[in-house]
Order: C-alpha cells, then structure tokens, then sequence
C-alpha cells in the first residue's frame, strides 16, 4: 500500500512539473516580446485592439504567477483551477480559429515555435486543461496538507 501512495506521489509530481513548467515556458516566451504576442492575439480576430494589448502585456505574468504557484503549492488549488479556465479558453479560441479556416500561429510559446497547428495546440490545450482538472481534484483542500 505505501508503494502504490508512493507511486501517487511521483505522478502527481511529474504532472505538476509538466503543467507548470510548459506554462512557465510559455510565459516567458510571451513577457519577452509583448508586441509578438499582442500581434498573435488580433490574428484570432476576437478582440478589440485595447483588449487585445490588455491580454498581450498581463496574461503571460497570469501563466507565470499560477506556474510558480502549482510548483511551490503556495494556493495551488486557486492557481489550477485559473490554469484549467485559461485552457478552456485558449481552446475555444483554437478551435473558432481553426473552424474559420485562419492560417495563424496559435501564439501560444510566442515564436519560439515556428509553425504550430491550430488541432496541435488544441489538443494540447485541451490535455493542459484536463491535467489542471485532474491535479485539482486530487490536491489537498488544506493549506496544511502536504502529498
């Protein structure tokens, strides 16, 4: 029995390090040229220009607060659950793109990436979200309570 919470514990973990470190990835990506980022966001045609600089300038310090968060487990709960509702986000947006045939970078690691497929990163989007989901049901409801 202590194998199998052993082996909890490990899953866990390597599911927190691939969230939180593709999500820190991608923010620093992003916060390292905004203007990239600002212009991969008005490609999606969704958004009014101020909203869209809005988006480009503070979301990626979103995406870095909640990975350091879920790392640290400092208000993990609160930072997976803001992870999962920003993937559900980005994949709605992915997916209205994608259906309205644009050719665009999904912007999602700014250009470190130099062709990305809006299915790619929808089903990537979408397999982030659902691991935040997942973490989320299985993190302590506790500040006190360490796995």
């Amino acid at each position: 029995m202590a194998e199998n919470s052993k082996i909890k514990t490990i899953a866990l973990w390597l599911g927190r390090l691939v969230l939180s470190g593709t999500f820190a990835f991608a923010a620093v990506q992003k916060i390292s040229d905004p203007t990239v980022f600002a212009t991969d966001i008005a490609h999606y045609r969704l958004l009014p220009h101020p909203l869209t600089l809005l988006f480009a300038l503070y979301l990626p310090w979103l995406e870095l607060i909640c990975s350091a968060s879920i790392l640290s487990r400092r208000c993990e709960r609160s930072a997976l659950i803001l992870t999962a509702i920003m993937c559900g986000i980005f994949s709605a947006a992915l997916a209205s793109a994608w259906f309205r045939g644009l050719d665009i970078n999904c912007g999602c690691f700014g250009h470190s990436t130099a062709v990305s497929s809006l299915p790619l990163a929808l089903a990537r989007s979408f397999t982030l979200g659902c691991l935040a989901l997942i973490l989320f049901r299985l993190a302590p409801k506790s500040a006190t309570t360490r796995l």
